[in-house]
C-alpha cells in the first residue's frame, strides 16, 4: 500500500491487496451503492482490478471511510460509508488525489455523470474542487 498524508485526518491510500479488515470496510462503504450484478463485493473488486483500475481509499483511524476507482484518469464508483456522509470525507479524499496527481502520474481527472440524478447532487462538490463542466461530466487539470 502507498500512503499520502495531508493536514486533514483522512489518509489517501492506493489499495493493491485489501486485507480482511479493508474488505469489511469496503463492504460497508459500498453497502448501498448500486453495484452491477455479481456474486460478492470481493468478486466486483476483483473484476475492477482485472479491468486495470486502481482502488484509491480514504482512511481515518485505521478504518476505510471512502473509496473510488481510477480507470486511467477517470474517477469511478466514488462512495463514502453511510455513517460518515456529509462530513467532508469525499472532499478530503478528492483533494488529496488532486494534490498528489503528479506523484500518481495523473495529468487530469475526469468524472462521467452516471445518471441525471447525480448532476445536481455532486455538481457543487466538483465545482468547489475546481472541476469544469463538460458535455459528459467534469474535468480537472492541475
Amino acid at each position: 500500500m502507498s500512503e499520502f498524508h495531508s493536514a486533514m485526518p483522512v489518509i489517501l491510500e492506493v489499495i493493491n491487496q485489501p486485507d480482511a479488515a479493508d474488505l469489511a470496510d469496503l463492504e460497508k462503504i459500498y453497502a448501498d451503492y448500486p453495484l452491477p450484478p455479481v456474486a460478492t463485493l470481493t468478486d466486483w473488486l476483483f473484476d475492477q482490478r482485472n479491468a486495470g483500475k486502481t482502488l484509491i481509499a480514504g482512511r481515518f483511524n485505521g478504518t476505510l471511510l471512502a473509496a473510488l476507482w481510477l480507470n486511467n484518469e477517470h474517477i469511478e464508483h466514488l462512495c463514502v460509508r453511510a455513517v460518515t456522509r456529509r462530513r467532508g470525507t469525499a472532499r478530503q479524499l478528492l483533494q488529496l488525489l488532486q494534490s498528489h496527481a503528479a506523484l500518481l502520474r495523473l495529468s487530469s481527472l475526469q468524472v462521467v455523470d452516471r445518471t441525471p440524478q447525480e448532476r445536481p447532487l455532486l455538481a457543487p462538490l466538483w465545482q468547489q474542487l475546481g472541476f469544469t463542466r463538460t458535455a459528459t461530466g467534469w474535468l480537472w487539470q492541475p
